[in-house]
């Protein structure tokens, strides 16, 4: 009976002594996985980016080389205006724009001017905090390519073929609202005549 009691106190002795550091160790690593989870919600992470530089030269395969002039934010208008040159345009060229504030809208792009490659735009209804752009440039080709309605879904029954644009990406210009050069509102001066 001796025995057995000392047997009993030495597992009682080991389990109350000891097994409070295995626990801190369990409950150490289930917060820090825990905390690993959930560190997206209290840990403000930014992607890095990486906007085109004004006045350097962007390679592409269709054109050679784009060069984004000057780009001059309008915080009064919410508009962005570029002034893009490209070597070797013979076609046609079409733009499309979007934030990373909304990425799902398309922004209006209006061309203001365009003269032996030099292209003067503007992009229109920016939001507030629009963050970042990227402008893609877009060669219109002559010809339409012609799609099968099928291949593309298959849950349709009718037979139907629709002509598109066949458009070729150029390149894809990026800006940063942080690194941007801002326009200030000029407020009319009352010694003015019109």
């Amino acid at each position: 009976m001796a025995f057995k009691k000392q047997l009993e106190d030495y597992r009682f002795n080991l389990n109350r002594n000891r097994s409070w550091k295995y626990t801190a160790v369990l409950l150490f690593f289930f917060i820090g996985f825990l905390s690993l989870l959930t560190s997206k919600f209290y840990l403000k992470t930014e992607d890095p980016l990486y906007p085109t530089k004004t006045y350097e030269e962007v390679s592409s395969n269709i054109t050679g080389t784009v060069t984004n002039e000057n780009r001059v934010y309008h915080p009064a208008n919410s508009s962005l205006n570029m002034v893009i040159k490209m070597d070797q345009t013979d076609e046609e060229v079409s733009f499309l724009a979007q934030e990373k504030a909304n990425p799902n809208i398309k922004l209006p792009v209006q061309l203001l001017y365009e003269d032996d490659g030099y292209y003067v735009v503007r992009v229109s209804d920016l939001s507030s905090n629009w963050e970042a752009l990227s402008f893609d440039l877009y060669q219109e080709n002559e010809e339409k390519e012609t799609v099968n309605v099928n291949d593309v879904t298959s849950d349709s029954e009718t037979d139907s073929t629709e002509e598109i644009d066949a458009h070729a990406l150029i390149t894809t210009l990026y800006s940063d609202q942080r690194k941007t050069k801002k326009e200030k509102e000029q407020k009319p001066n009352k010694n003015m005549r019109f």
